[in-house]
């Protein structure tokens, strides 16, 4: 389980948001809209700019864009704050991609049940993403990432950049200059 962000918004809006989503997206498609288009789109409606989803859609067609924001969890066993100042993307069937401007986060957890536990600091100068078919990723992104834990059953370890994740997910490396990932992994 990943953690997105937090909201304010109450049961009769995001209630309102399913009625439009739903009438606005009538049929299910597989490789367009789907129940990945409808995750994205609802964390974007209930955290805004802020919400860091675990990676891009594996499918569907989409895009999404905000400006800037900040969120922050102090409830349970995951606590996470973030900020960003806007963020960017698109997805075509398998192929995705994203842009974020500069952002800061910290995270910790003790969620050992679901697969959650240890603290993790975030700091980038900006982001810019490509995913393609199979969960290939590469990514370009200046930042001093530092954390040790495991986020989603995701082994992860960074030292001011450099890094590793390797879980279920997939396997991904990272430097300070940005990463490459197969599989599901995230960042």
């Amino acid at each position: 389980m990943t953690l997105v962000g937090s909201t304010f918004k109450t049961d009769d809006e995001i209630a309102a948001f399913n009625r439009k989503w739903l009438s606005s997206n009538t049929e299910y498609e597989l490789l367009d809209t789907n129940c990945q288009t409808y995750a994205q789109e609802l964390c974007q409606f209930l955290v805004g700019g802020a919400f860091q989803m675990p990676n891009l859609p594996q499918v569907g067609t989409d895009a999404w864009a905000s400006g800037p924001g900040a969120t922050a969890t102090g409830t349970g066993p995951i606590r996470s704050a973030r900020a960003t100042v806007g963020k960017a993307g698109a997805q075509w069937k398998s192929l995705g991609v994203e842009a974020e401007g500069p952002c800061a986060a910290a995270s910790a957890s003790n969620d050992i049940k679901n697969g959650n536990f240890g603290a993790f600091s975030e700091a980038s100068v900006g982001r810019a993403e490509v995913k393609g078919p199979l969960g290939v990723r590469a990514r370009v992104e200046p930042n001093l990432d530092t954390g040790l834990g495991v986020q989603g059953g995701q082994l992860k370890a960074k030292v001011l950049g450099f890094g590793f994740s390797l879980g279920a997910g997939g396997i991904g490396i990272s430097t300070p200059l940005g990463g490459l990932g197969f599989g599901n992994s995230g960042k």
